[in-house]
């Protein structure tokens, strides 16, 4: 028994690792990879009802968020060093990935068939995530030493930021960077500025418990209106991930199996739970 709970949250760790590693490319949505990685739901209802089983629950958000952190310091740099290095490349792998969820998601919707209802809500998240671009960019400035009053700004982008960890397709490193703090965030958790850190993480802290009950309330009241709309949410956020064409024989050939590969694996992995689960 104690092995099968080692392994359990053995793979809990390793999913958090993964959706904090992918958290630091700007376009990445936290909220999707864990969709990808089955973890979503788990997470948000967690969260939502942490005191009905206050052991396994903080725990399992412990274990969660210990290791999201860890793949936020520990892989960060190196993230970005090779969306640097080859961008197209590692970016059409997450659009593979995000391409290859959307079964996954659809069968989440409980619908039997395409409705209007269905793409409606679809396209309202769509609509959501575009709108997000009507921000101008570095809204805040939190570049300076802490001050007082820097308060406002600090809890107006953490609420912010708390709701693009929560709903899948906003990306929580690009929302940084539309409130200009894309650079500080990484240079305070590496160098483990903790005065900004907490600034910045009891709003977020916050607004995550703000916004938590009513996600899961419309997660299991209306399935069908809340996963048509965070599809339309994941599959927008592809915009946000992809920075062009590749040029160049090897390129193409690199970004081809990038986009396979990322497709693939998703596919493979949520695939599987689908047939499980039918």
């Amino acid at each position: 028994m104690q092995k099968n709970k080692l392994k359990e949250y053995g793979i809990y760790a390793a999913k958090g690792f993964c959706i904090g590693s992918a958290m630091t490319v700007p376009g990445v949505s936290g909220g999707t990879v864990a969709i990808i990685l089955d973890i979503y739901d788990k997470l948000i209802f967690s969260i939502a009802s942490v005191f009905k089983d206050l052991k396994r629950n903080f725990l399992f958000l412990c274990v969660l968020g210990f290791s999201m952190l860890l793949g936020m310091v520990s892989l960060s740099k190196l993230i970005l060093f090779l969306s640097e290095l080859a961008p197209v490349p590692v970016r059409f792998f997450f659009i593979g990935a995000i391409i290859g969820s959307v079964p996954m998601l659809y069968k989440k919707t409980e619908l039997k068939k395409f409705s209007s209802v269905s793409i409606i809500f679809a396209l309202l998240g769509v609509v959501c995530v575009f709108a997000l671009d009507l921000i101008p960019a570095g809204i805040l400035d939190l570049s300076d030493s802490f001050s007082a009053s820097q308060i406002p700004a600090f809890c107006i982008g953490g609420v912010a930021l708390a709701v693009s960890l929560i709903l899948p397709g906003i990306s929580f490193s690009h929302m940084l960077l539309v409130f200009g703090l894309y650079e500080r965030f990484y240079e305070a958790l590496t160098s483990f500025d903790i005065t900004f850190l907490i600034c910045l993480g009891l709003p977020i802290g916050i607004g995550i418990l703000a916004f938590i009950k009513l996600l899961e309330f419309v997660l299991k009241k209306y399935p069908a209106q809340s996963y048509s709309a965070i599809l339309g949410f994941v599959v927008a956020s592809i915009k946000d991930i992809y920075v062009g064409l590749p040029s160049g024989f090897g390129m193409i050939i690199g970004t081809v199996f990038a986009f396979i590969a990322g497709f693939a694996v998703v596919l493979a992995v949520t695939g599987a739970k689908i047939i499980d689960q039918d």
